[in-house]
């Protein structure tokens, strides 16, 4: 067995690259371990909001893990920060490992040219966590960055 369990997959039609798994993976069973590379400024096409107020880049091949709006993988925060895949379904070998933007950025503001999934359940654009209707965030529930769900309370409260 590939302990490791993917690698990057060459770009087909618009997509660019991504990931791929190498092996099965459970529902549950962390894909991915994040490892962040350093802080940003900003939020950039490249960036990862770590925090409330923070952006950092990951190394390795996580940054290059495809957006879906159906994502086979959630989002969990480890000790250093930096944000776990974890199967959200039953990942087969040679399927691509994705995830939904929204589920570590609260605001996605560069990708202009739209969503390229390709699932049923495309939104047709990249969003974030702030754009997302009600029921796809509870879809989302316990996948995602805990930071994004505390703007959401802090929101809540001032209105």
């Amino acid at each position: 067995m590939d302990p490791v369990g993917y690698e990057l997959c060459t770009p087909e039609g618009d997509k660019g690259g991504g990931v791929r798994a190498t092996r099965g993976f459970e529902i549950g069973e962390t894909v991915m371990i994040g490892v962040l590379e350093g802080d940003v400024a900003s939020n950039d096409s490249h960036a990862t909001q770590v925090s409330r107020t923070r952006w950092a880049r990951h190394a390795g091949l996580n940054p290059k893990v495809n957006h879906s709006c159906s994502p086979n993988c959630g989002v969990e925060l480890n000790a250093t920060g930096a944000c776990d895949f974890v199967a959200r379904k039953s990942i087969a070998e040679g399927e691509e490992i994705t995830f939904d933007y929204a589920m570590r950025n609260y605001s996605v503001e560069h990708f202009p040219d739209g969503c390229l999934c390709g699932a049923d359940i495309c939104r047709g654009s990249v969003t974030g966590w702030k754009d997302l209707p009600a029921e796809r965030k509870a879809d989302y529930e316990g996948q995602v960055a805990p930071y994004l769900l505390e703007i959401d309370r802090e929101l809540a409260a001032v209105v």
